[in-house]
């Protein structure tokens, strides 16, 4: 099985918006500035929210498989991610607010 590395870096080349939120954009403001997107995951896979609206954007159905993702910030290293990561899954999850790991 081949290993690809997932870039910490900016690589979208395509994004998600809400129709309804692309239709009363203003002139002068990009759908970047205008966007007001929740994105999240849920008993099926990933979803993509607009707050604006209250209206689903994109809800992908990972069919129960599971897939590799990189949660790192670029120019992070390893270790600092993965204690970043625990640090914010231990406030989420279990609610605590000191920044122990």
């Amino acid at each position: 099985m081949t290993v690809r590395t997932i870039s910490a870096g900016y690589e979208i080349c395509a994004f998600f918006h809400c129709s309804k939120c692309l239709a009363e954009k203003p002139d002068n403001t990009s759908p970047r500035e205008w966007a007001a997107l929740e994105v999240g995951w849920t008993p099926l896979g990933l979803q993509v929210w607009c707050k604006r609206h209250e209206v689903n954007v994109c809800h992908i159905d990972f069919q129960g498989q599971k897939h590799t993702a990189n949660l790192g910030i670029e120019g992070e290293d390893e270790e600092e991610a993965s204690q970043r990561i625990k640090r914010l899954y231990s406030k989420l999850l279990l609610g605590r607010t000191d920044n122990t790991p």
